[in-house]
């Protein structure tokens, strides 16, 4: 066939690959593109003495993560804590590329920050303001318009995984990617008193544009939960009502529908706003909802924003003093909750704008299901479950131990601000020792791991020998809460649960049958106590008496020969 006969057939090919877009294109209905999106940013960068553009690190496809930094003074730096006289606050968007209207609502803000003639410029008096303007970056690349089947707009937008397939915000305690290390430098640099993750949510219908999650309260610092729930947020919620922008808090329900009662999302370290917390920030995520319209979303998102900012150059001094205090009572902080439960005998009564709740036969399945009926507002009273309690706490420790073997352990604390030492001889040291003695392993991989969950651990002391090099950390330091949440086993995300030491789950000596059994025999007929033990045994468990190897396994793991490091956590307390 001659080329240019050809080259129609191709061209038609091309057509029918791409995605079918309606026609109707709307201005309000699309996003930035990744390089519209820069290209915006350095346009404001370039001709605004007071906003600069620098790359701060790499994402995981290569690319660099951006930030982009407007203060009035044109100092792009960060100051100590105790001479600041600005609060700082930091916006992250597209950690679910898809979820783009923290994106857009970003340039805006940005916009009407610069322009001098806007009343909200203002308050770059009071505050700095940090933009990343893409998180997922790999994300944002990969664009479609499909992938959210659900959403309401734009018609197209980037993809929820990062270019390791990796959920971004459940990243931030583990940092498999390069983009939660670059988060992770780029955070404890610039040590934000605010802290807002923008997103898109599915779940229930009902009538509010934007929901709110507030780092939950019983976890916080006393000293910061206080001022967040008490003065901060109800003012929050005012300002979104005064600009006709009703919020509600994240709408998690306790049960089948929200009307029946919503519940606080707890949201772990391994979470934005929960890894953000752990340092004394003012932590929130924004969720536009997915069925509303795109701009609205944009709209909603940005009258937040706006909000927060003008809150906080409003009660600077008194934010600014209320962080000092949380950052004393922290390192006096002695006892520390590793897990939570929700406390579902407590709960405030709030108003709450829904849909009705119907069932009716669907059209694909002819099966009954349930949907929300859009011509049957209402308002009703709730119940809203926002308080939970301990399930697990320790008490902190002096100093935590362990070997060299563990530097990607030690890259992760480093990171965050941890001051880990070096043994400088070889020496012995009387410590605290978990051993793990159950667990639980979810069936498929969650993140890249296996995690681990429902850990039960039982402790001993003994003097273990340690080397020229091996770590010691002590727990006397700014950050101590993220240390503990690491190190320690039973941590709902500490680095156990995330397989950091999943080596020591497996025991690398067994035995031989025929060649153990002489030992074994000799072994009961030395001690009369063992033998009775395995006697009473085999009479109350049937299976064991007839099962040869069970027999001398528990033999073998009640003798010298047993290794007897298997499942012996490899970071030890000095108390």
């Amino acid at each position: 066939m001659h080329l240019s006969i050809f080259i129609p057939f191709i061209q038609l090919f091309c057509i029918l690959l791409q995605p079918i877009i309606p026609e109707e294109k709307y201005e309000e209905n699309q996003t930035f593109t990744y390089q519209e999106l820069i290209s915006e940013y350095q346009d404001l960068s370039n001709n605004n003495s007071r906003a600069k553009l620098i790359e701060r690190g790499f994402s995981d496809n290569g690319k660099p993560i951006h930030l982009f930094i407007i203060d009035k003074d044109e100092k792009f730096y960060p100051q100590k804590l105790d001479v600041r006289k600005k609060q700082v606050i930091l916006i992250n968007n597209g950690i679910h590329a898809g979820e783009a209207c923290g994106i857009d609502a970003s340039v805006a803000l940005a916009k009407r920050l610069l322009n001098p003639n806007d009343s909200l410029s203002a308050v770059l008096d009071s505050v700095t303001v940090l933009i990343v303007p893409i998180y997922n970056v790999g994300g944002m690349l990969n664009r479609n318009s499909y992938s959210r089947a659900n959403q309401n707009g734009p018609l197209a937008y980037g993809f929820r995984g990062n270019t390791k397939n990796l959920d971004l915000n459940r990243d931030f305690i583990k940092c498999d990617s390069k983009n939660a290390e670059t988060f992770t430098k780029l955070f404890q640099f610039w040590n934000p008193d605010f802290f807002i993750d923008t997103h898109t949510t599915n779940g229930s219908d009902h009538q509010y544009t934007l929901m709110l999650i507030a780092s939950q309260k019983d976890k916080l610092n006393p000293v910061i939960s206080t001022l967040m729930f008490e003065e901060m947020i109800p003012e929050l919620y005012s300002k979104m009502k005064g600009k006709n922008m009703d919020m509600t808090p994240y709408v998690y329900s306790m049960f089948e529908s929200p009307d029946e009662g919503i519940k606080d999302f707890m949201e772990s370290p391994r979470y934005s706003s929960g890894y953000t917390s752990l340092f004394n920030c003012y932590s929130f995520i924004t969720e536009a909802h997915v069925f509303k319209p795109f701009q609205a979303r944009v709209e909603h998102t940005l009258g937040f924003l706006e909000s927060l900012i003008t809150y906080s150059a409003a009660n600077n001094s008194a934010l600014t003093k209320n962080r000092k205090e949380a950052e004393l009572t922290s390192k006096e902080q002695n006892v520390f909750a590793l897990n939570w439960k929700l406390d579902s005998n407590k709960f405030e009564t709030i108003d709450f704008n829904g849909y009705e709740r119907i069932n009716k036969t669907s059209g694909v399945t002819e099966q009954e299901m349930n949907f929300y009926d859009k011509e049957r507002p209402f308002r009703k009273k709730i119940n809203y479950y926002n308080s939970y309690q301990p399930s697990i706490s320790i008490k902190k420790p002096n100093y935590y131990a362990f070997s060299q073997a563990y530097g990607d352990v030690v890259d992760r604390l480093e990171w965050n601000g941890i001051t880990v030492l070096k043994i400088e001889n070889d020496t012995v040291i009387e410590v605290n020792s978990y051993t793990i003695e159950d667990y639980k392993t979810v069936a498929t991989p969650y993140e890249a791991h296996y995690l681990h969950y429902d850990i039960n651990v039982s402790t001993n002391q003994l003097k273990k020998q340690f080397y020229k090099g091996d770590y010691l950390i002590s727990t006397d330091q700014k950050n101590a809460r993220y240390l503990i949440e690491t190190m320690e086993p039973q941590s709902v995300d500490g680095f156990f649960a995330w397989n950091f030491f999943d080596g020591i789950l497996q025991q690398k000596e067994w035995f031989s049958d025929y060649a153990f059994e002489p030992k074994a025999k000799k072994l009961l007929d030395q001690d009369a106590a063992f033998a009775k033990a395995f006697e009473l045994k085999k009479e109350s468990d049937s299976t064991f008496a007839t099962d040869n190897f069970a027999q001398l396994y528990f033999i073998y793991k009640n003798s010298p020969y047993f290794e007897k490091t298997v499942n012996r956590f490899p970071i030890y307390r000095i108390e």
